[in-house]
């Protein structure tokens, strides 16, 4: 017995290393998504939109900077695969940060699915002009839409106190501005542009939070209220 109680703190040391390299991992995946957020707002209404000519950004969808013939495209179709890696990455992040949180891991699954859906939007643009690429199009936001609505009311679900108040506040502010923006739809106009934009902001932001919420949660203590 006494020889088991000497190796004992020497087993622990010798796995301490590579529990910080797992925290180090999980840390580094949730700031995907905090990153992916970022460099959404700067590619589009930043970059993309400075490069085409008379593109109003509180009239016009975000949508039409990623269709074929807009003069943003260019920077955005390697923008979405980078997204696409980023925010997988984050979905993967929240899943390894909330093991014994039943709704907290399928939110993260749900993350996850919704990052690699972007690869369908890729593949299935708006093509300015061609109202055939409307119906496709909207078919593949519909379906990221309804994950990510997923995504949202799991973490509300899984979290107490102010994240999940906060969860549900920036879910119906994207889930109202964004049916809105679809009402407004096609445009431009104001309602248009700038619901679109709240939407997709709450969003974004949301994620931010979420990657900040589940970050500084200690090790051992991960699914405890925020």
């Amino acid at each position: 017995m006494s020889i088991d109680k000497r190796r004992l703190p020497l087993r622990r040391r010798a796995l301490m290393p590579g529990s910080q390299r797992r925290d180090v991992t999980r840390k580094a995946l949730l700031a995907s998504g905090a990153l992916s957020s970022l460099l959404y707002v700067i590619a589009t209404d930043g970059l993309a939109a400075s490069m085409w000519d008379g593109y109003r950004r509180t009239e016009q969808m975000v949508s039409e900077l990623f269709a074929v013939g807009s003069p943003g495209r260019d920077v955005l179709l390697p923008f979405t695969w980078l997204y696409t890696v980023l925010f997988t990455a984050f979905g993967v992040g929240v899943w390894n940060s909330v093991r014994g949180n039943r709704a907290l891991r399928i939110s993260g699954g749900l993350l996850t699915a919704y990052g690699l859906w972007n690869i369908m939007g890729a593949l299935y643009p708006l093509t300015l002009g061609d109202n055939a690429s409307v119906p496709m199009h909207i078919l593949v936001t519909n379906i990221q839409l309804a994950l990510m609505v997923a995504a949202m009311c799991f973490v509300a679900a899984g979290f107490h106190g102010r994240m999940r108040a906060y969860s549900i506040v920036s879910l119906a502010a994207s889930a109202v501005m964004g049916m809105v923006a679809f009402m407004a739809a096609p445009g431009p106009n104001l309602v248009l542009g700038i619901s679109e934009r709240i939407s997709i902001g709450a969003f974004l932001l949301w994620v931010i939070v979420l990657a900040t919420a589940l970050w500084k949660r200690p090790a051992a203590d991960r699914t405890s209220q925020v």
